[in-house]
């Protein structure tokens, strides 16, 4: 099989189950009938732009880069607390996992985000309005 049935193989993979490890999708490979190591299966990754997501349990896995739409239940599945301040909006997240729940806000409320500053484990929201804050974090509450 050639370079570019293997990385459609990974990328299929990858979108289909929650995998945690390079390992895991060596295995797959060979069991598929295709004969792949660590490292190849390692620069095929970095290749797909696939990137790995904490989850809460401090556990990680693989995710294909999608729209924020796709990975809104990996955005949220990391919120741990939402606390609204006049036109402010602080979030308490899974460490490590901002640059995800980042990039999806900013999607999904682009309108209503005057700035947005993050660190390890938590954003701070600046929004547009009083109201827009409330409106948003209310949309937050419900995920």
């Amino acid at each position: 099989m050639n370079k570019k049935d293997r990385l459609e193989k990974i990328r299929r993979f990858v979108s289909d189950y929650d995998i945690g490890t390079q390992e895991e999708i060596v295995e797959h490979l060979r069991e598929s009938g295709i004969t792949a190591t660590q490292a190849t299966v390692s620069r095929d990754i970095k290749e797909l732009g696939i990137v790995k997501i904490p989850l809460k349990d401090n556990t990680y896995i693989y995710e294909l880069p999608k729209t924020m739409t796709s990975s809104l239940g990996l955005a949220e599945n990391n919120i741990l607390s939402c606390q609204v301040l006049r036109n402010m909006i602080n979030l308490s997240l899974v460490p490590g996992s901002t640059a995800l729940v980042k990039r999806h806000l900013r999607n999904e409320f682009a309108e209503d985000i005057f700035s947005i500053l993050a660190d390890n484990d938590s954003i701070l929201m600046v929004m547009m309005t009083e109201e827009a804050a409330a409106r948003v974090a209310t949309i937050i509450h419900h995920w």
